[in-house]
């Protein structure tokens, strides 16, 4: 027992400890080194004070290539490549993808956000070395602009445990990859086709329910202009548990399809992002009824502030009065002068509140003799900042409320 004390104080405090300090600590003893060591390689940092996030990955490759022990190797959970960026005079190994794979059993995260060097011929090296690691979990590829929908199929068989996939604005996200990455990952639970636009229909979205049926946890389906009811409604069937739902910006899903999905999903939904849908200009009382009466643990709402200025306002007020786990509203398009009483009145009566996010555009009372200036107030007091900064001093345990201009 008292060894095991000793094992958690010292894990505890290595956890505070500084990467660079690490180094010196793995000199102490064996028992250091060991620490340190897991530490150190869990969740490799790109770029230090004399190396670029370039030439420090390019120095991890090489040494786990070369060096690097299997305990050591064994250690790596997270190789996170989104700040690593080639330049016109140094580039990365096309080899890199292999080299990470194989020379890491252990690796749970790959996270390869925003970069150039994921290419097909990195892809293929990879699948040449028929490597596949049932370790890995997570796959985060957003903004991969190189990847092809053959590529992506290749890949995503090497992966076959993936429980955790980010395709945001991916070219290789489409109706076959998609189907593809369902029927080979049979775990998957958090599935992100943002910004996938016109590539993806409902034929990825059937797929995507037959083969995740109830281990389907999360779905991001921003920006699917293609995406209808007919694929919502069959993610009623086989989708029940998800606990997560983004359609913001979806053009062709409807208040019916959104009411079928969220009641056949009441008992776990807890995130729902609704806002700009083309085809929902009006959420009706009986919407806000379906989510306070059968999504009670409901903790986040994004909607569009003008799909329900058609509810009276102590009406909608006294809506936000039932909700009882309600931990964050997000509002888009608020109204020039809308008041802050509405807000305060809301805040009132919706006691879990934590935080609000206000999302709006230049209003015509900005724009004064040729530059922005603060929006003009009503006889009650409009959303501006002045009012927002006074409230969040006047209240420092919150709830917090946050206002944001949107891009025109």
């Amino acid at each position: 027992m008292q060894y095991q004390r000793h094992d958690l104080a010292l894990h505890d405090a290595f956890s505070h400890v500084e990467p660079r300090d690490l180094y010196n600590c793995a000199l102490v003893n064996i028992e250091w080194n060991q620490y340190a060591t897991s530490k150190l390689w869990r969740y490799p940092k790109f770029g230090t004070d004399s190396r670029t996030a370039l030439q420090s990955f390019q120095r991890f490759l090489e040494i786990l290539s070369n060096v690097a022990r299997e305990q050591t190797r064994l250690c790596v959970i997270t190789v996170d490549v989104s700040e690593v960026q080639e330049t016109l005079y140094d580039t990365v190994d096309e080899n890199w993808l292999g080299i990470a794979v194989l020379r890491c059993p252990n690796l749970k995260e790959l996270i390869i956000r925003d970069v150039s060097f994921l290419s097909t011929i990195s892809i293929r090296k990879l699948c040449y070395m028929k490597v596949s690691n049932n370790f890995i979990q997570k796959l985060d590829l957003t903004g991969a602009k190189s990847i092809t929908e053959s590529t992506m199929k290749a890949l995503v068989q090497n992966f076959p445990e993936l429980k955790h996939i980010i395709l945001d604005n991916c070219s290789g996200a489409s109706d076959s990859s998609v189907s593809q990455i369902a029927y080979f990952c049979h775990n998957l639970g958090y599935v992100n086709l943002a910004n996938s636009r016109s590539s993806l229909t409902d034929v990825g979205i059937f797929a995507l329910a037959k083969f995740g049926k109830q281990k389907l946890k999360s779905i991001d389906l921003t920006a699917s202009m293609k995406v209808t009811d007919n694929a919502i409604i069959a993610m009623t069937s086989h989708c029940t548990k998800l606990v997560s739902i983004n359609f913001s910006n979806c053009a062709l899903i409807t208040i019916q399809g959104l009411e079928k999905l969220v009641a056949s999903n009441k008992n776990t939904l807890e995130h729902l992002i609704i806002h700009n849908m083309k085809s929902i200009p009006s959420l009706t009382y009986p919407f806000f009824e379906l989510l306070i009466n059968h999504c009670s643990q409901l903790t986040t709402l994004s909607l569009t502030f003008t799909t329900i200025t058609n509810i009276k306002v102590e009406l909608l007020i006294n809506i936000f009065d039932k909700f009882q786990d309600l931990r964050e509203l997000v509002l888009y398009y608020v109204p020039e002068h809308t008041p802050i009483l509405f807000i305060l009145k809301l805040i009132e009566k919706c006691k879990p509140l934590k935080e609000i996010k206000i999302y709006r555009t230049n209003y015509e009372s900005d724009f004064i003799l040729g530059g922005y200036t603060k929006v003009l107030e009503t006889a009650c007091g409009g959303i501006n900042q002045q009012a927002i900064e006074e409230f969040n001093f006047s209240h420092p345990n919150g709830p917090k409320i946050n206002l944001f201009l949107l891009e025109e």
